[in-house]
């Protein structure tokens, strides 16, 4: 048994010998009426993990509030896991049991290997994850899984790709906290560019030194690459500003956008990834997409890839409520044709899991009011890597 493992079935073992574990807010548990379809939503509503899941909450309930009285009903149970992979993993499975989920929606980032994907086979009901993870469809059970977001292959193949044609690629660095999210990325990116028989510095940071860590390397780089979405990069980073290379940001999928307005006048070097499809949209966007983007700006302010892709979780979900839901069904409809979702277009088949279309995958920046993110400048335009006047 993995160490990680171990501590993970340590945990749920004192969960379950001591007096109770630490609240968990939820939503009651849904009653299962004929026709309507129960999905469980597992949520970081509190605790330090990155990303707060209080966008793919709102998004959620933007969806719920647009379908009204619409019948049959599509429920959602929010269960705030508060940072815990143990939480997780418990609550994960007490809605394949006491919760009577006839889906999941993991909204939080888990270590997806061979034992979770474990767990999720014996849940043996759909589980969408819409933060990264690796193509489920590689591990055994992982047909029970599904990755709505990028997979850490594809988003970093994405930002080596964006780094090469700005041409600021070398020099460069990878700065990493070791956490796990962070690994995942870094390893990506490390593989990427192996692949391309190239090899980047790599900083392992803390939250205590990454700011003197970054210091000179800030100031010769011409693109920084951090690897999990951890607050105490952004101050690091804002030295950037004042470097003669001017090296473009590229911070971590994971990032909340919001707050890299921490970076302060270096927000203009920042860049993340996320859909073409959450920009402000034209006069002929798609209803569907028009009225996501519009509600949610309207409730919330400016909708993130995260809000995006969990709206689109529970928009493909609806579909089966009403039909008699059987799990296997949902699964094999699921995998038998594209959806259309607002974030992108999802295409799943038994051998693969991972549906996000890259085609729709940019890097994106802030506009100088922050009223709506938009395309990364392209460097073959701009006088200054990553900086838009």
């Amino acid at each position: 048994m993995s160490a990680r493992l171990a501590a993970v079935a340590l945990a749920l073992g004192l969960a379950a010998c001591t007096a109770g574990p630490a609240p968990i807010t939820a939503t009651p548990a849904p009653t299962h009426e004929a026709g309507a379809l129960n999905v469980t939503a597992l949520l970081d509503l509190s605790g330090d993990r990155t990303p707060n899941g209080g966008s793919q909450r709102d998004a959620l309930q933007l969806w719920l509030d647009q379908q009204g009285t619409r019948t049959p009903q599509v429920r959602v149970r929010f269960v705030d896991v508060a940072g815990s992979e143990a939480r997780t993993i418990l609550e994960l499975k007490r809605a394949a049991t006491e919760g009577r989920a006839d889906a999941v929606i993991v909204g939080v980032p888990v270590d997806y290997d061979a034992a979770f994907a474990r767990i999720v086979e014996l849940a043996g009901l759909p589980v969408l994850f819409t933060l990264p993870i690796p193509d489920p469809a590689t591990l055994a059970g992982g047909r029970w899984a599904f990755a709505l977001a990028p997979t850490p292959a594809q988003l970093a193949k994405a930002a080596i790709d964006d780094a090469t044609r700005r041409g600021v690629l070398v020099p460069s660095l990878i700065v990493s906290d070791e956490s796990g999210p962070a690994v995942a990325e870094r390893v990506a990116l490390q593989a990427e560019l192996a692949k391309r028989g190239l090899g980047v510095p790599l900083a392992k940071v803390t939250a205590a030194d990454v700011a003197p860590r970054l210091a000179g390397p800030l100031m010769a780089a011409r693109s920084v690459f951090f690897a999990g979405a951890v607050p105490a990069y952004t101050a690091a980073a804002r030295p950037a500003i004042g470097s003669p290379s001017g090296p473009l940001l590229y911070f971590s999928y994971l990032v909340e956008p919001a707050a890299l307005g921490e970076l302060r006048e270096a927000a203009a070097l920042a860049t993340w990834p996320g859909s073409r499809r959450t920009l402000a949209p034209p006069p002929d966007a798609p209803p569907a997409r028009a009225a996501f983007v519009r509600g949610y700006a309207d409730r919330y302010g400016p909708p993130g890839t995260h809000a995006a892709v969990a709206y689109d979780a529970v928009s493909m979900l609806s579909g089966f409520a009403g039909t008699g839901v059987d799990a296997a069904v949902i699964r094999n409809t699921l995998e038998a044709a594209p959806f259309a979702g607002v974030a992108t277009t999802f295409t799943f088949a038994p051998a693969r899991h991972a549906g996000f279309a890259t085609g729709d995958l940019v890097y994106l920046r802030w506009t100088a009011q922050r009223s709506f993110p938009m395309l990364a400048p392209d460097q073959r335009l701009e006088h200054q890597p990553g900086f838009t006047p």
